[in-house]
This record gives structure tokens, C-alpha cells and sequence, in this order.
């Protein structure tokens, strides 16, 4: 049995920026045409090759014109494009797996829960930024913070775990202070605990909304809520266990549970929340 080998290099499916309309491929250009007509340069277009040359995987294009995003995911011969700006966006989420990451954007009900996203290889992330910082309310050019300000509570994270400290920047894509986090710490769970990471969760509230970020052994999540869209953050009981749960508009969850220890740091965090963070009814459907 003859095998198909994928013999580009490797650098073949990464994201690529487009500097002439040329290098584009033709199934994405149609619904560029409108913005390309009104100015929009190449290099606001960035295309995503499928990983390998003879699989099904979709490929991707990602553009931008003003405070618009436009994705496009082609799966065969056809082109599913999505279309909107920072203010219908109900839930971001950026999951990191090694150096496969994947964008997921919620719309908010009024666009119909609409949902898209794509992936790529992190080596080349700052092809993207543009992309990532417009769909969290920020502005395409801007350069993220690298760097914490000097805090008490930044001074503890860093001597608690050194890479939750860091891992913690990517909050700066959200805003550009981290107003209030809480740091919790868990543990392994099942058999093979020997050599693995215990998992960790920073709750951060921003400007925009809250910020939650999950690591564990081999990948990270950042789940970003606006406060419009955030219906509940809040402690629960599961089997006699405090658990701290985060809930949006758009289903969007995560939860995370603490030992007992841990509950006033989140209480206290939690307190601290503006109105906009409170729970609230579900909306309706």
C-alpha cells in the first residue's frame, strides 16, 4: 500500500501575510472584493494553509478594514465567511495544545450565537495579532504589554508559580491592566500523577470583562467574557467541594475546582467584582 507523504516544508502550512493579492488563493478573494475596493491593503489579509497537503482539514483566511473582521473557512469547494466586530463578540476562546492553537468567537444572540474558528501554528502567531486584538476590543496596531507592572499581588504570583506570571500576560490582549486575579493551584487527578504538572487557574478582571486562564500539562485555554455577556461567575458545592464556575450568554463555561483553603482567596475575589460581574438570569432564548 502506497502512502501519500506530505513532503512540503514545514513551513508550508503556517499562517501566511499577503503582500500582493496574487498569492491569495482564489476561493477567498470574492468577499474581499468590496473591502479591497475601498483601499484595504494585502497585508491585512492573512491566509492559513491546511496543515497537510492531501488531508480534508479546512484552510483559513483572515482579514481586517477598520474595526471589522472578516474570517473565512474553505472546507471542499466551499467558503464559509463570518463577519463582525468587537462589540458582537459574546465569548473569545484561545486554546493552545503545544504549538497548535485554536481561535473560537462566539456572536452574541442579536448575530445568532453565530460561531467560527480557526487554527494555526503558533510559531507564527504574529501574523494574527491584528486579528486576535480586534476581536478582544482592541486596536490592530497596538502592542500588547510584555511586561507586569510592579504590585504586591503580581510580586506574590511570581514567587507562587513563575508560569502563571507569565503565561498571565496574555490578559494584556484584553485590556492593559489586570484590575483584579485570583490565583488558584489544584491537583493532579487519576493514576499516572508521577512527573505531571498540577493544573492552574488565574481569574483576572479587566476593563472589558473577565479573563480566565486555564494550564495544565500540555496546553493552556484563555476564555474571555465581555461584562455584557458574562451571566455568572461564582462559587458552587459539587460533592462537597467548592468549585468556581464561569458562565456566559453564549454557553461559553469553564469551572475549576478549589480545596478548602483556597475558598476565601476566591471569595474575596469574587466580593470585589463590579455589579457587572454578579450573577444574572439567563436571557432569553
Amino acid at each position: 500500500m502506497a502512502f501519500l507523504l506530505d513532503r512540503r516544508p514545514t513551513l508550508a502550512s503556517w499562517p501566511k501575510r499577503i503582500y500582493d493579492w496574487a498569492e491569495l488563493p482564489e476561493p477567498f478573494r470574492p468577499a474581499l472584493e468590496e473591502w479591497r475596493r475601498l483601499g484595504m491593503p494585502p497585508g491585512n489579509v492573512t491566509y492559513i494553509p491546511r496543515v497537510y497537503q492531501y488531508a480534508d482539514g479546512p484552510e483559513f483566511a483572515t482579514a481586517w478594514m477598520g474595526d471589522e473582521i472578516l474570517l473565512q473557512t474553505l472546507r471542499g469547494n466551499a467558503v464559509e465567511p463570518l463577519r463582525f466586530r468587537w462589540r458582537d463578540v459574546a465569548a473569545a476562546d484561545y486554546d493552545v495544545q503545544l504549538l497548535h492553537c485554536t481561535v473560537s468567537i462566539t456572536l452574541d444572540r442579536a448575530r445568532g450565537g453565530l460561531r467560527g474558528s480557526f487554527s494555526y501554528n503558533k510559531t507564527m502567531e504574529s501574523q494574527l495579532l491584528p486579528i486576535l486584538l480586534l476581536a478582544l476590543g482592541g486596536s490592530p496596531d497596538q502592542t500588547p504589554r510584555v511586561q507586569h507592572p510592579e504590585t504586591p499581588a503580581l510580586r506574590r504570583l511570581l514567587e507562587d508559580s513563575y508560569a502563571m506570571y507569565n503565561l498571565s500576560k496574555l490578559c494584556y490582549r484584553f485590556g492593559d491592566e489586570i484590575l483584579d486575579f485570583v490565583w488558584l493551584l489544584g491537583k493532579n487527578q487519576g493514576f499516572a500523577q508521577w512527573g505531571r504538572q498540577k493544573p492552574e487557574c488565574l481569574v483576572a478582571r479587566m476593563e472589558r470583562g473577565i479573563a480566565w486562564l486555564q494550564k495544565g500539562s500540555y496546553g493552556t485555554r484563555m476564555l474571555c467574557l465581555p461584562w455584557e455577556h458574562l451571566r455568572r461567575l461564582r462559587l458552587e458545592e459539587r460533592r462537597d467541594r467548592p468549585v468556581l464556575c464561569l458562565e456566559g450568554d453564549s454557553d461559553a463555561a469553564v469551572s475549576f475546582p478549589l480545596a478548602d483553603a483556597q475558598r476565601p482567596a476566591a471569595e474575596s475575589f469574587l466580593g470585589a467584582l463590579p455589579a457587572a460581574g454578579k450573577d444574572r438570569p439567563a436571557p432569553n432564548a
